[in-house]
């Protein structure tokens, strides 16, 4: 695990933007493609824009992109985790159609979760049935939730797909479509990105508690790790008062 504290979230999107380029052209030059997997929030929207403007900087006709969680909402709605990120990095990149794993949209969680469950089942291994997710990105709610996997629910336990419906979300909308815990075990680099005081709290909790910790965010962390991944944590100093 690598703890890395900015300033602001500013300087956490700047540095944050930077590394997941390095990542992706470290990854394209050991495999034929790479997959990053982006998150919703206002901090990454703001490295979103930062990398949009590098568009030479990668070959992104190599590189698949996907989405960790996903509202069932229309994809240009503005709650979409999907339509923030192609205002905000897609459309300015020079991508291939068949590499955008594009989510259904404004469909039934279970719909929404069978489509995307397709798509992930297509792309390289990292061991059987398990897909290589070179980069994935992450937030954290104030209440430790990372990608829709909620503090109480059931979808944190889910061992036998790799993405999984969500019906009650205690924010809304509450149909969504998650990556899972065994969707985990292919991730080869996670950064998670957490801003401001709200979630210093649970930040806290998270990092100090460690491998008992239960809230969402601490257990995809350990399972990342587990499985042989590596985790970055990029916080600002409001997030990491608590540290």
């Amino acid at each position: 695990m690598e703890l890395l504290t900015f300033d602001d979230s500013t300087a956490l999107a700047k540095a944050a933007a930077q590394r997941a380029l390095q990542m992706i052209k470290e990854g394209l030059d050991e495999n034929e493609n790479v997959t990053w997997i982006l998150t919703g929030g206002r901090t990454p929207g703001t490295a979103y824009k930062l990398i949009a403007g590098q568009a030479d900087a990668v070959d992104w006709s190599r590189v698949n992109i996907g989405m960790g969680d996903e509202r069932c909402v229309a994809l240009d709605d503005s709650e979409s985790n999907w339509g923030q990120a192609e205002r905000d990095l897609l459309r300015h990149l020079p991508l291939a159609d068949e590499n955008l794993l594009k989510p259904a949209g404004d469909v039934s969680a279970q719909e929404a979760a069978d489509h995307y469950e397709v798509l992930i089942r297509d792309l390289p291994q990292a061991s059987p049935e398990i897909p290589r997710l070179d980069l994935l990105w992450l937030g954290m709610g104030e209440d430790g939730h990372t990608l829709s996997l909620f503090p109480g629910l059931d979808e944190i336990e889910e061992t036998g797909r790799l993405v999984a419906s969500v019906y009650n979300s205690p924010k809304p909308p509450p149909q969504r479509a998650t990556l899972t815990l065994k969707a985990m075990g292919g991730v080869k680099a996670c950064h998670i990105l957490v801003s401001g005081a709200g979630k210093s709290d649970a930040l806290g909790k998270a990092l100090s508690e460690g491998e008992i910790s239960d809230l969402p965010v601490a257990r995809v962390a350990r399972e990342i790790e587990l499985q042989g991944g590596k985790v970055t944590w990029f916080v600002d100093k409001p997030a990491s008062a608590n540290l």
